[in-house]
C-alpha cells in the first residue's frame, strides 16, 4: 500500500466512525478533539524528524512514511470535523 493509498484509508475509517457516532445522537466533546488533534501533530512532528536521525535503511524509511501518511489521514479527518463543529456553535450563537 502507498503513502497516499494509506492516508485515504486512515481519513475514511476515522469520518466514517465520526459520522456514524454523530449519527447516533453522539455530543462531540471540544476539548478531547484538541487533544488528539494536537497529539497526532506532534506524533507526526516525531516521526519526520525521528526518520531523519535515526532511519538505518530505506525500510525504516518506508515504515515511517506510511505511518506519517495515516496519521495525516487521521488528523484530516478529526481537524474537519473539529472544524465542522466549531461552525455551528458559531451558527447557533
Amino acid at each position: 500500500m502507498n503513502p497516499e493509498e494509506t492516508r485515504q484509508s486512515a481519513y475514511q475509517n476515522i469520518k466514517a466512525n465520526l459520522d456514524n457516532l454523530f449519527s447516533k445522537g453522539g455530543i462531540p466533546n471540544i476539548k478531547g478533539f484538541q487533544k488528539t488533534i494536537r497529539d497526532l501533530k506532534k506524533r507526526i512532528n516525531l516521526l519526520e524528524t525521528g526518520t531523519q536521525f535515526f532511519a538505518t535503511s530505506l525500510e525504516d524509511v518506508a515504515k515511517a512514511e506510511l505511518a506519517v501518511a495515516r496519521l495525516n489521514g487521521q488528523l484530516q479527518a478529526y481537524q474537519e470535523r473539529y472544524n465542522w463543529i466549531q461552525a455551528k456553535l458559531k451558527e447557533n450563537q
